[in-house]
Protein backbone atom coordinates (compact mmCIF):
# COMPACT_ATOMS: atom_id res chain seq x y z
CA UNK A 1 0.00 0.00 0.00
CA UNK A 2 1.53 3.29 -1.05
CA UNK A 3 1.53 6.39 1.10
CA UNK A 4 0.00 9.76 0.22
CA UNK A 5 1.48 11.43 -2.85
CA UNK A 6 3.13 14.86 -2.78
CA UNK A 7 3.97 17.50 -5.34
CA UNK A 8 7.33 17.00 -7.01
CA UNK A 9 9.96 19.75 -6.74
CA UNK A 10 9.56 21.08 -10.31
CA UNK A 11 5.80 21.37 -9.97
CA UNK A 12 6.07 23.04 -6.57
CA UNK A 13 8.72 25.48 -7.84
CA UNK A 14 6.63 26.31 -10.91
CA UNK A 15 3.57 27.00 -8.80
CA UNK A 16 5.56 29.16 -6.35
CA UNK A 17 7.11 31.19 -9.19
CA UNK A 18 3.74 31.74 -10.87
CA UNK A 19 4.59 29.82 -14.05
CA UNK A 20 1.50 28.88 -16.11
CA UNK A 21 0.42 25.33 -15.23
CA UNK A 22 -2.89 25.21 -17.07
CA UNK A 23 -6.31 25.54 -15.39
CA UNK A 24 -6.76 21.84 -14.55
CA UNK A 25 -3.25 21.28 -13.13
CA UNK A 26 -3.27 24.56 -11.20
CA UNK A 27 -6.62 23.65 -9.62
CA UNK A 28 -5.26 20.21 -8.69
CA UNK A 29 -2.14 21.71 -7.11
CA UNK A 30 -4.16 24.22 -5.08
CA UNK A 31 -6.60 21.54 -3.93
CA UNK A 32 -3.69 19.37 -2.79
CA UNK A 33 -1.98 22.24 -0.96
CA UNK A 34 -5.15 22.99 0.97
CA UNK A 35 -5.09 19.58 2.67
CA UNK A 36 -1.41 18.59 2.68
CA UNK A 37 0.65 20.06 5.58
CA UNK A 38 3.83 18.48 4.19
CA UNK A 39 3.62 20.29 0.83
CA UNK A 40 2.55 23.48 2.59
CA UNK A 41 5.75 23.35 4.63
CA UNK A 42 7.82 22.66 1.48
CA UNK A 43 6.19 25.67 -0.28
CA UNK A 44 7.21 28.23 2.35
CA UNK A 45 10.99 28.33 1.60
CA UNK A 46 10.48 28.60 -2.17
CA UNK A 47 7.53 31.02 -2.20
CA UNK A 48 8.14 34.45 -3.69
CA UNK A 49 6.92 36.45 -0.68
CA UNK A 50 7.10 39.93 -2.30
CA UNK A 51 5.07 38.61 -5.22
CA UNK A 52 2.50 37.07 -2.85
CA UNK A 53 2.26 40.34 -0.93
CA UNK A 54 1.70 42.23 -4.18
CA UNK A 55 -0.99 39.78 -5.28
CA UNK A 56 -2.72 40.00 -1.92
CA UNK A 57 -2.58 43.80 -2.02
CA UNK A 58 -4.29 43.74 -5.42
CA UNK A 59 -6.96 41.41 -4.03
CA UNK A 60 -7.53 43.73 -1.07
CA UNK A 61 -7.82 46.74 -3.39
CA UNK A 62 -10.50 44.99 -5.42
CA UNK A 63 -12.42 43.82 -2.36
CA UNK A 64 -12.20 47.16 -0.54
CA UNK A 65 -12.95 49.37 -3.55
CA UNK A 66 -16.43 50.90 -3.31
CA UNK A 67 -18.85 49.76 -5.96
CA UNK A 68 -19.15 52.27 -8.76
CA UNK A 69 -22.52 53.98 -8.93
CA UNK A 70 -24.53 54.79 -12.03
CA UNK A 71 -22.96 58.24 -12.46
CA UNK A 72 -19.42 56.89 -12.12
CA UNK A 73 -20.14 54.22 -14.73
CA UNK A 74 -21.79 56.72 -17.08
CA UNK A 75 -19.16 59.48 -17.07
CA UNK A 76 -16.38 57.48 -18.84
CA UNK A 77 -18.78 57.00 -21.75
CA UNK A 78 -18.96 60.80 -21.99
CA UNK A 79 -15.18 61.15 -22.27
CA UNK A 80 -14.41 61.62 -18.55
CA UNK A 81 -11.38 59.71 -17.25
CA UNK A 82 -12.28 56.96 -14.72
CA UNK A 83 -10.28 58.58 -11.90
CA UNK A 84 -11.95 61.95 -12.56
CA UNK A 85 -15.31 60.20 -12.68
CA UNK A 86 -14.68 58.90 -9.15
CA UNK A 87 -13.98 62.43 -7.85
CA UNK A 88 -17.10 63.75 -9.57
CA UNK A 89 -19.30 60.89 -8.37
CA UNK A 90 -18.59 61.68 -4.71
CA UNK A 91 -19.74 65.30 -5.10
CA UNK A 92 -22.07 65.94 -2.13
CA UNK A 93 -24.67 67.75 -4.26
CA UNK A 94 -24.94 64.68 -6.48
CA UNK A 95 -25.79 62.42 -3.56
CA UNK A 96 -29.19 60.78 -3.32
CA UNK A 97 -30.20 62.90 -0.31
CA UNK A 98 -29.35 66.17 -2.06
CA UNK A 99 -31.12 65.15 -5.29
CA UNK A 100 -34.18 64.09 -3.27
CA UNK A 101 -34.21 67.41 -1.41
CA UNK A 102 -33.93 69.35 -4.67
CA UNK A 103 -36.76 67.37 -6.20
CA UNK A 104 -38.98 67.96 -3.16
CA UNK A 105 -38.25 71.71 -3.23
CA UNK A 106 -39.19 71.89 -6.90
CA UNK A 107 -42.32 69.82 -6.36
CA UNK A 108 -43.48 72.11 -3.53
CA UNK A 109 -42.77 75.15 -5.69
CA UNK A 110 -44.84 73.56 -8.45
CA UNK A 111 -47.77 73.10 -6.07
CA UNK A 112 -47.53 76.73 -5.01
CA UNK A 113 -47.43 77.83 -8.66
CA UNK A 114 -51.01 76.67 -9.10
CA UNK A 115 -52.19 79.41 -6.75
CA UNK A 116 -51.66 82.02 -9.47
CA UNK A 117 -48.98 84.31 -10.89
CA UNK A 118 -47.45 84.91 -7.47
CA UNK A 119 -46.99 81.19 -7.05
CA UNK A 120 -45.35 80.96 -10.48
CA UNK A 121 -43.06 83.83 -9.45
CA UNK A 122 -41.90 81.80 -6.43
CA UNK A 123 -40.96 78.89 -8.72
CA UNK A 124 -39.06 81.20 -11.09
CA UNK A 125 -37.20 82.68 -8.10
CA UNK A 126 -36.29 79.31 -6.57
CA UNK A 127 -35.26 77.28 -9.63
CA UNK A 128 -32.15 79.35 -10.58
CA UNK A 129 -30.86 79.22 -7.00
CA UNK A 130 -30.76 75.42 -6.74
CA UNK A 131 -27.85 74.85 -9.19
CA UNK A 132 -25.85 77.61 -7.50
CA UNK A 133 -26.48 76.08 -4.08
CA UNK A 134 -25.43 72.70 -5.45
CA UNK A 135 -22.15 74.13 -6.71
CA UNK A 136 -21.50 75.74 -3.32
CA UNK A 137 -22.10 72.46 -1.50
CA UNK A 138 -19.90 70.62 -4.00
CA UNK A 139 -16.83 72.61 -2.97
CA UNK A 140 -17.40 73.43 0.68
CA UNK A 141 -14.82 71.83 3.00
CA UNK A 142 -17.53 71.45 5.65
CA UNK A 143 -19.95 69.71 3.31
CA UNK A 144 -17.64 67.56 1.18
CA UNK A 145 -16.48 64.41 3.05
CA UNK A 146 -13.87 63.85 0.32
CA UNK A 147 -12.48 67.38 0.52
CA UNK A 148 -9.03 66.38 1.79
CA UNK A 149 -8.74 63.59 -0.79
CA UNK A 150 -9.77 66.01 -3.52
CA UNK A 151 -7.14 68.50 -2.39
CA UNK A 152 -4.47 65.84 -2.83
CA UNK A 153 -5.71 64.68 -6.22
CA UNK A 154 -3.30 65.41 -9.09
CA UNK A 155 -5.80 67.54 -11.00
CA UNK A 156 -6.07 71.13 -12.04
CA UNK A 157 -8.48 72.76 -9.62
CA UNK A 158 -10.02 74.65 -12.52
CA UNK A 159 -10.66 71.47 -14.49
CA UNK A 160 -12.23 69.68 -11.54
CA UNK A 161 -14.25 72.78 -10.70
CA UNK A 162 -15.75 72.85 -14.19
CA UNK A 163 -16.42 69.11 -14.40
CA UNK A 164 -18.09 68.94 -11.00
CA UNK A 165 -20.10 72.11 -11.62
CA UNK A 166 -21.24 70.88 -15.02
CA UNK A 167 -22.44 67.64 -13.42
CA UNK A 168 -24.34 69.54 -10.71
CA UNK A 169 -25.86 71.96 -13.21
CA UNK A 170 -26.88 69.16 -15.59
CA UNK A 171 -28.44 67.11 -12.78
CA UNK A 172 -30.41 70.04 -11.33
CA UNK A 173 -31.59 71.13 -14.77
CA UNK A 174 -32.66 67.58 -15.62
CA UNK A 175 -34.76 67.53 -12.44
CA UNK A 176 -36.30 70.96 -13.04
CA UNK A 177 -37.15 70.69 -16.74
CA UNK A 178 -39.93 68.08 -16.45
CA UNK A 179 -41.49 70.05 -13.59
CA UNK A 180 -41.24 73.23 -15.67
CA UNK A 181 -43.51 71.64 -18.28
CA UNK A 182 -46.21 71.31 -15.61
CA UNK A 183 -46.26 75.00 -14.69
CA UNK A 184 -49.64 76.66 -15.31
CA UNK A 185 -48.18 79.26 -17.64
CA UNK A 186 -46.97 79.76 -21.19
CA UNK A 187 -43.79 77.90 -22.20
CA UNK A 188 -41.93 81.20 -22.51
CA UNK A 189 -42.70 82.19 -18.93
CA UNK A 190 -42.11 78.67 -17.59
CA UNK A 191 -38.62 78.60 -19.11
CA UNK A 192 -37.69 82.04 -17.75
CA UNK A 193 -35.56 80.48 -14.99
CA UNK A 194 -33.09 78.78 -17.35
CA UNK A 195 -31.06 81.81 -18.42
CA UNK A 196 -30.77 83.20 -14.86
CA UNK A 197 -29.69 79.74 -13.62
CA UNK A 198 -26.87 79.60 -16.17
CA UNK A 199 -25.84 83.19 -15.49
CA UNK A 200 -25.70 82.70 -11.72
CA UNK A 201 -23.81 79.41 -11.97
CA UNK A 202 -21.20 80.71 -14.41
CA UNK A 203 -20.75 83.91 -12.39
CA UNK A 204 -20.16 81.88 -9.24
CA UNK A 205 -17.50 79.85 -11.06
CA UNK A 206 -15.86 82.96 -12.50
CA UNK A 207 -15.52 84.37 -8.98
CA UNK A 208 -13.99 81.15 -7.60
CA UNK A 209 -10.41 82.39 -8.07
CA UNK A 210 -11.11 85.42 -5.86
CA UNK A 211 -14.03 84.49 -3.63
CA UNK A 212 -14.90 81.29 -1.79
CA UNK A 213 -17.62 79.59 -3.91
CA UNK A 214 -19.78 79.19 -0.80
CA UNK A 215 -19.66 82.94 -0.18
CA UNK A 216 -20.14 83.95 -3.81
CA UNK A 217 -23.04 81.52 -4.23
CA UNK A 218 -24.76 82.84 -1.11
CA UNK A 219 -24.38 86.47 -2.19
CA UNK A 220 -25.52 85.82 -5.76
CA UNK A 221 -28.50 83.81 -4.55
CA UNK A 222 -29.53 86.56 -2.13
CA UNK A 223 -29.29 89.23 -4.84
CA UNK A 224 -31.28 87.11 -7.28
CA UNK A 225 -34.01 86.29 -4.76
CA UNK A 226 -34.34 89.95 -3.79
CA UNK A 227 -34.72 90.94 -7.46
CA UNK A 228 -37.02 88.05 -8.39
CA UNK A 229 -39.31 88.47 -5.41
CA UNK A 230 -39.55 92.25 -5.80
CA UNK A 231 -42.41 91.59 -8.20
CA UNK A 232 -44.52 90.35 -5.29
CA UNK A 233 -44.80 93.92 -3.94
CA UNK A 234 -48.16 95.63 -4.42
CA UNK A 235 -48.75 97.12 -7.88
CA UNK A 236 -45.75 95.22 -9.33
CA UNK A 237 -45.68 92.53 -12.01
CA UNK A 238 -45.16 89.19 -10.19
CA UNK A 239 -43.56 87.73 -13.33
CA UNK A 240 -41.07 90.55 -13.73
CA UNK A 241 -38.15 88.10 -14.12
CA UNK A 242 -39.77 86.71 -17.25
CA UNK A 243 -39.82 90.09 -18.96
CA UNK A 244 -37.31 91.18 -21.60
CA UNK A 245 -35.05 93.47 -19.53
CA UNK A 246 -34.18 91.01 -16.69
CA UNK A 247 -33.58 88.24 -19.23
CA UNK A 248 -31.33 90.53 -21.27
CA UNK A 249 -29.36 91.47 -18.14
CA UNK A 250 -28.92 87.78 -17.33
CA UNK A 251 -27.65 87.15 -20.86
CA UNK A 252 -25.10 89.97 -20.54
CA UNK A 253 -24.00 88.61 -17.14
CA UNK A 254 -23.63 85.13 -18.64
CA UNK A 255 -21.45 86.37 -21.50
CA UNK A 256 -19.24 88.56 -19.29
CA UNK A 257 -18.83 85.87 -16.63
CA UNK A 258 -18.11 83.23 -19.27
CA UNK A 259 -15.34 85.37 -20.71
CA UNK A 260 -13.91 85.98 -17.23
CA UNK A 261 -14.07 82.27 -16.48
CA UNK A 262 -12.04 81.44 -19.57
CA UNK A 263 -9.41 84.05 -18.66
CA UNK A 264 -9.06 82.74 -15.12
CA UNK A 265 -8.69 79.05 -16.06
CA UNK A 266 -5.07 78.97 -14.88
CA UNK A 267 -5.83 80.64 -11.54
CA UNK A 268 -6.10 78.48 -8.39
CA UNK A 269 -9.50 78.00 -6.82
CA UNK A 270 -9.94 79.35 -3.31
CA UNK A 271 -10.24 77.23 -0.18
CA UNK A 272 -13.92 76.57 -0.46
CA UNK A 273 -13.25 74.44 -3.52
CA UNK A 274 -10.79 71.66 -4.33
CA UNK A 275 -7.55 73.59 -4.79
Amino acid sequence: MTGPWHLDDDLLDGYAEGRPLGPALAASVEAHLERCPTCQARLVPVADLPRLDAVWAEVEDVLDAPRAGLLERLLPHLGVAPDTARLVAVTPSLSRSWVTGTLLALALALLVSHTGERGIALFLALAPVLPVAGIAVAFGPRTDPMHEVTLAAPYSSFRLLLVRSAAVLATTTALALPITLLLPSTPLVAAAWLLPALALAVTSLALAARVDPVVSSAVLSAVWLAAALSGLAPDRDPLVVASALPQLLCLVLLVVSGAALLRSRSAPVLSGSPA
